[in-house]
């Protein structure tokens, strides 16, 4: 008997995020920006399959509360998102 596991209104939680400055900035290629990091779900806003991840938990976050904190963390960092750095 297969056991199916619902994830409600709210969709999957994402427990980890990859907050390692280079991997900020979009480089515009299709990448896989999920995987799985110590049993739950954890996002790079870079790319998961490159190395020099650096992990930091989130308490469990939506999707959507994830890209706000993603375009929270570009600009703090001063990166667009589009490979291209803000003048300052």
């Amino acid at each position: 008997m297969t056991q199916m596991i619902g994830m409600g209104t709210a969709g999957a939680r994402v427990g980890f995020i990859c907050v390692a400055p280079a991997h900020l900035d979009k480089n515009g290629a299709v990448v896989d920006h999920l995987t799985i990091h110590e049993t739950d779900w954890a996002y790079c806003p870079s790319n998961v399959r490159t190395s020099g991840h650096e992990w930091k938990a989130t308490g469990g976050v939506s999707m959507g509360d994830l890209e706000i904190l993603v375009r929270g963390m570009r600009e703090r960092a001063g990166v667009n998102g589009d490979s291209h750095q803000k003048d300052r």
